[in-house]
């Protein structure tokens, strides 16, 4: 079974880019804290509406729940060398703590109904 969760925080704001098929993605590290001082910085990757809520909603710092599966690659650079990667292929992210000082347009506390006061009878 390859199922991973992890806690941690956005270590850049994150860009949503688009595959030659128009397929949204976007690629991210997660900062999980140690036991001790240190963190782990984890490469993810998440597609379709998560990379578009990623794009949205999430910001340097902002601290997320996520869950994917770990998947393994390789390639070669430009200099001819094999290189492997380990990226954290993400399918559900919960948006948690948003960094002090920062409050979000496209994320709002409380969405504001249109009319919703005239229709009370006080």
């Amino acid at each position: 079974m390859n199922n991973t969760i992890l806690l941690g925080r956005i270590t850049k704001d994150p860009e949503i880019r688009e595959t030659k098929d128009k397929k949204p993605y976007c690629r991210f590290t997660l900062a999980v804290d140690r036991n001790d001082d240190n963190a782990d910085f984890i490469p993810c990757i998440a597609w379709g509406d998560n990379a578009v809520n990623m794009d949205k909603y999430v910001m340097k710092g902002r601290q997320l729940l996520v869950q994917g599966k770990l998947q393994s690659g390789s390639y070669e650079d430009k200099d001819g060398v094999n290189r492997y990667t380990l990226d954290l292929f993400v399918y559900r992210v919960k948006f948690l703590a948003v960094p002090k000082g920062y409050r979000s347009e496209a994320a709002p506390d409380f969405t504001e109904l249109d009319g919703f006061d005239d229709a009370l009878p006080f």
